[in-house]
């Protein structure tokens, strides 16, 4: 559903207020479906790629980084490997892994920076809202990469070593599925609702990233470093001026 910004401090306020316990996902583009940076690589069409994925690629993507960093991870140990791929997966590797967060307003930042604001290639963003407690209670959830059956599992490994998972107030979905969005759904029985939609027409980018920065939510503060000043210092620019035409209105 389409809802404003302001609309929106409002749900999410009385969610938070009643400890919900809910988490957030923002997509830049409404249109897109949630499927994990691997599936999207479309190299993954049936479970043995999915295990050559752990199997053979992992343990050179392993020996590379651990040249690098120097540290040295069992990957035979379940935890390990679970704070491995949560690290692949916050510095650009494709992983089976979907980012959520415990934020609404970290997850808003997400959906809204992810925008051109001068040259919009959307109309509206996204931002999704998981129950993961009464999922995770309600339908098996497994660690084991080798399990054959289709699953959404509700992942949070420890972030030592792993900064940006610690900031974002990071959570994942691990799944081995193509689709996991329509697997969702499909369990929505019986009155339950698990996952909800809202959507924003992206002129509200300018209002809701000023709301953001001035709760201290900026690259600056989810990902540290000289890219992330860059990023701050454009959204000071960006600011001074209306969002750009959308794509309906070129």
């Amino acid at each position: 559903m389409e809802i404003s910004w302001d609309k929106y401090k409002e749900i999410v306020g009385a969610q938070v207020k009643e400890q919900k316990e809910l988490i957030y996902r923002g997509q830049s583009n409404s249109a897109w479906h949630l499927t994990t940076s691997l599936h999207r690589t479309g190299k993954i069409s049936n479970q043995n790629d999915f295990l050559a994925f752990f199997n053979q690629l992992i343990p050179e993507v392993q020996e590379q980084v651990e040249a690098w960093d120097g540290s040295r991870r069992d990957l035979t140990d379940s935890g390990k490997m679970a704070q491995f791929i949560a690290f692949l997966q916050h510095n650009g590797f494709p992983t089976p892994l979907l980012d959520w967060t415990f934020s609404p307003y970290i997850a808003a930042y997400f959906a809204f920076e992810g925008i051109n604001h001068f040259c919009p290639q959307s109309d509206e963003v996204a931002v999704y809202v998981f129950d993961q407690n009464t999922w995770s209670s309600t339908y098996k959830q497994t660690y084991n990469f080798d399990e054959p059956a289709v699953h959404v599992t509700l992942l949070r490994p420890n972030f030592r070593g792993n900064h940006k998972q610690m900031l974002q107030q990071g959570i994942f979905w691990f799944t081995n599925c193509q689709n996991p969005e329509v697997h969702v759904r499909i369990n929505e029985k019986e009155g339950r609702k698990f996952l909800t939609k809202y959507t924003f027409s992206v002129k509200e980018r300018r209002h809701a990233m000023r709301d953001l920065e001035l709760m201290g939510i900026t690259a600056m503060q989810l990902s540290p470093g000289i890219e992330s000043v860059c990023k701050k210092a454009y959204e000071s620019v960006c600011s001074r001026f209306d969002v750009g035409k959308t794509p309906s209105e070129k």
